[in-house]
C-alpha cells in the first residue's frame, strides 16, 4: 500500500507542476491584454519569490520535513494504517492545522513579520500564491508532526498537501477569470472568498483564514462573503514594493518598536502580541484604530 501512495503522490507532484505552469502561463497572457501591462512587475518579483521559495522551502524544508516525519512515524502513538478514516481524520486534522497556523501568522507579530509578503500583493493573480517570506524555512510547520505521533502515515500527509497546494493555485486567480463557484462557495475555499482574506477593507479584516475549506471560518466566525469590491493589499501597504523592501517591510517596523521598548516585558509584547500593540494599550495600524473607531460608533 505504501509503495502505491508512492507512486500516486509521484504522480500527483508531476501534474501539479504542469497544472502550475499552465495555470499562471494562460492567466498571465490573459492579464496581459486584458490589463496591459499592470501585473507585469509584480509577476516578475512574485516569479523571483518563487525560485527563492523552491531554494528555501521546496528542497530544504521538503526533504527535511519528509524524513523527519518517517523518524517520527516510528514513535507513533497509535496504528491507524491505510484505512478510509485514515483519509479523512488526515483531511480534518490537515485543514484545521491548516486554518489554526493562519490565524497564529495574523495573531502574532513576529509571524506576521514573515506572512505580511504574501499579503504586500495589491493585485491577485495566481502568481500571488507564490508569493512569500524567503525567511520562512520551518516556520509553523512543527504543527504537522502531528500526523506521524497520531499514527497517519507521512505519504498521507503529503497527498493532501499536494492536493492542498492544486486548490491553493486557483483561489489566487484573478477575480475577472474566476471568482464565485456558486453552491460550491460553502463547501471549498472559492477564489472570491479568498481574494477576500488579502483585502484591506474594514469588513474583511482578519476573515477567510481557510484556504481549502471555509468550515472553520464558519465555526470560529471569521467567515465573510463579498459585499463591498476588496482594496489589495494591508493598511500600510497600497502600492508594489520592491523584492527585497517586501522582504524586510515588517522587521524593519519591529526592529524600530523593539529598540523604542522601555523594557523587557514591552519586547516581548511587540514581538509575539497582535501587530500594532503597543504600551498604551491602544494598537497603533490604521487597522485597528478603524476597528476601534467602528466599534464605538456601535455602542
Amino acid at each position: 500500500m505504501e509503495s502505491y501512495l508512492n507512486s500516486i503522490l509521484s504522480h500527483l507532484t508531476k501534474w501539479l507542476t504542469a497544472y502550475t505552469i499552465a495555470v499562471v502561463g494562460i492567466e498571465t497572457i490573459a492579464n496581459y491584454f486584458y490589463y496591459k501591462k499592470q501585473f507585469v512587475k509584480e509577476n516578475i518579483k512574485n516569479g523571483f519569490m518563487l525560485l527563492f521559495a523552491v531554494a528555501t522551502q521546496g528542497i530544504i524544508k521538503t526533504y527535511i520535513l519528509a524524513n523527519l516525519f518517517l523518524v517520527v512515524y516510528e514513535y507513533r502513538l497509535f496504528n491507524v494504517g491505510f484505512n478510509w478514516y485514515t483519509w479523512v481524520a488526515g483531511f480534518f486534522l490537515y485543514t484545521f492545522i491548516d486554518y489554526f497556523t493562519h490565524v497564529i501568522y495574523h495573531k502574532c507579530r513576529l509571524f506576521w513579520c514573515f506572512h505580511i509578503v504574501h499579503h504586500s500583493a495589491i493585485h491577485m493573480n495566481a502568481t500571488t500564491g507564490f508569493r512569500g517570506s524567503i525567511f520562512d524555512v520551518f516556520s509553523l510547520n512543527i504543527f504537522y508532526f502531528l500526523f506521524p505521533i497520531l499514527g497517519i502515515h507521512p505519504v498521507v500527509y503529503f497527498i493532501i498537501y499536494t492536493i492542498h497546494k492544486f486548490w491553493g493555485v486557483l483561489i489566487h486567480v484573478n477575480e475577472k477569470w474566476i471568482n464565485k463557484i456558486g453552491v460550491f462557495e460553502y463547501i471549498l475555499t472559492s477564489p472570491s472568498n479568498h481574494h477576500l482574506h488579502h483585502a484591506s477593507n474594514i469588513q474583511y479584516l482578519d476573515k477567510n483564514y481557510g484556504e481549502f475549506v471555509p468550515w472553520y471560518d464558519m465555526a470560529f466566525g471569521t467567515y465573510v462573503q463579498e459585499g463591498e469590491k476588496p482594496i489589495y493589499g494591508t493598511q500600510t501597504i497600497n502600492s508594489e514594493l520592491g523584492f527585497w523592501e517586501a522582504q524586510l517591510y515588517e522587521f524593519k517596523n519591529l526592529k524600530a518598536d523593539l529598540k523604542k521598548a522601555k523594557n523587557f516585558k514591552e519586547k516581548l509584547n511587540y514581538l509575539f502580541n497582535v501587530p500594532g500593540w503597543s504600551p498604551n494599550g491602544l494598537h497603533e495600524t490604521a487597522a485597528y484604530q478603524q476597528k476601534l473607531i467602528l466599534q464605538h460608533s456601535k455602542k
